[in-house]
């Protein structure tokens, strides 16, 4: 069967932001088919269903995905596919790794939805680009109290932050690694808006978290 509409897989837990990114597209492409995942079988269900997609749009905070495992995988995968990340990451030297792996872009949440939308269109024309630039963001709701901006993974980070653990721990206890715990500290002070671990933990015990 012929593809006749250009595919966009996008992959993240939230479904607000997967809402805001659909809104996104649909002015970006022309009729576009959106696909939507909120955890990695997700993902491997939409790839192993069909045609490789278009351009796979992607957070690097959700359920069953690895950075350093998933990522590579992918862009092996898909060789041909754009792959853009769009994440509240706010660590230049990580983004640069997850550049280094092959992907095409890196576009923060925080960016405005006009330039974000210029950015996409960009990456699927080919181009490779970083936007980090601040902005309003696409899940305005969540502005109201940070907490709620918290994806589950970020809230098992913030818990174990909030009882003394360092990352290499973290890890050991998620069973994850300690560039992927990184990745979610990371997230997860963007998202409260906090500059440190400890002004994180106090922010988290003040919720009642221990």
């Amino acid at each position: 069967m012929t593809q006749t509409s250009f595919m966009v897989l996008v992959a993240d837990d939230h479904p607000v932001f997967r809402g805001g990114l659909r809104s996104i597209i649909d002015k970006v492409f022309d009729r576009p088919e959106i696909v939507e995942a909120g955890d990695m079988a997700g993902v491997r269900r939409a790839l192993d269903d069909g045609a490789p997609p278009d351009m796979l749009v992607l957070d690097v905070y959700f359920p069953g995905f690895e950075v350093e495992r998933d990522l590579p995988k992918l862009r092996q995968e898909l060789a041909l596919t754009p792959i853009a990340i769009v994440s509240m990451l706010s660590d230049r030297e990580m983004v640069k790794r997850i550049m280094a792996m092959g992907i095409n872009g890196f576009v923060s949440k925080s960016v405005p939805p006009d330039a974000m939308a210029e950015a996409l269109r960009a990456i699927a024309d080919g181009e490779v680009l970083v936007r980090q630039s601040i902005g309003p963001q696409i899940n305005e709701a969540a502005d109201a109290d940070p907490f709620t901006a918290l994806s589950p993974r970020q809230m098992d980070v913030l818990t174990l932050v909030c009882r003394g653990l360092s990352n290499k721990e973290i890890a050991r206890e998620l069973d994850i690694s300690p560039y992927t715990v990184r990745l979610h500290v990371s997230a997860m002070m963007a998202a409260l808006k906090v500059s440190s671990r400890s002004a994180a933990a106090a922010f988290g015990s003040s919720r009642g978290i221990s």
